[in-house]
């Protein structure tokens, strides 16, 4: 078996990016959703996508032991992924642990995992998530999603994009880049594009889905003052916004 464990936060792109990898793996063209449950088989069982995946993990641990998939796609949102602490963390070193005992490891024969962080621009992710949530998401709820961007967005730039961190904005513009990371991450050519790729739909359901809407988000939307304020009066995320530009 083999895993691929994608961390990120809400708006970011990542079901779509997860859509796009299984479609070059079953070489189908990206128009089908396949996260439509919290638990995805697909293909007689190839492959199994658990969505969410640090909920309910003694059920996941069920789901993948009794599938038994070639392939294994876990998706994170919002978890307290870090390379060292100890409330919780997601450590590099037993980057597994919250899903796979070494029983688990055992039966399902786990031949390979590779594990990332998925990044979209900061304006734009939070744009998108701003105007999906717009009600009933509070001030705090958006200081705890602020910090793990922080988190994900630090271990990007440690590990200079190459090791532990895929860029939304590069992977949708650049083919160069998503054909590399195709081979990166299964091995094979890339055969869809980007932004033909299916995903859980566009927080901004009036706009047009092209390069240009998805790069420029925040230009369709006013952020309330309190979150400008929050931003620009933390200084370890304001210079994480400037060196984000120059990997854009």
């Amino acid at each position: 078996m083999k895993v691929i464990e994608i961390h990120s936060i809400r708006r970011s792109g990542h079901h779509a990016f997860t859509n796009w990898l299984i479609s070059n793996l079953l070489n189908t063209d990206g128009s089908t959703y396949y996260c439509n449950y919290k638990y995805t088989k697909i293909n007689d069982n190839k492959v199994l996508w658990v969505n969410e995946a640090g909920l309910d993990c003694a059920q996941n641990r069920f789901q993948i032991k009794y599938t038994k998939p070639e392939y294994l796609f876990l998706t994170y949102e919002n978890i307290n992924y870090t390379e060292f602490g100890t409330q919780n963390p997601f450590k590099k070193t037993n980057i597994n642990s919250l899903i796979f005992t070494p029983y688990l490891k055992e039966r399902c024969n786990i031949t390979e995992v590779i594990e990332f962080t998925f990044i979209r621009e900061f304006w734009n992710n939070f744009s998108s998530l701003f105007n999906l949530y717009p009600n009933y998401v509070n001030e705090k709820d958006y200081k705890e999603v602020v910090q793990h961007w922080v988190n994900y967005y630090k271990l990007l730039l440690k590990h200079n994009l190459k090791h532990n961190g895929i860029l939304f904005d590069l992977w949708v513009k650049d083919k160069k880049y998503s054909d590399k990371l195709t081979q990166k991450i299964l091995g094979i050519d890339n055969k869809v594009e980007p932004l033909n790729t299916a995903g859980t739909g566009s927080s901004f359901k009036n706009s047009e889905l092209t390069l240009n809407t998805l790069l420029n988000r925040s230009d369709q939307f006013t952020f309330p003052t309190w979150f400008l304020d929050l931003v620009y009066n933390d200084i370890e995320l304001t210079n994480l916004l400037k060196k984000q530009q120059s990997l854009l």
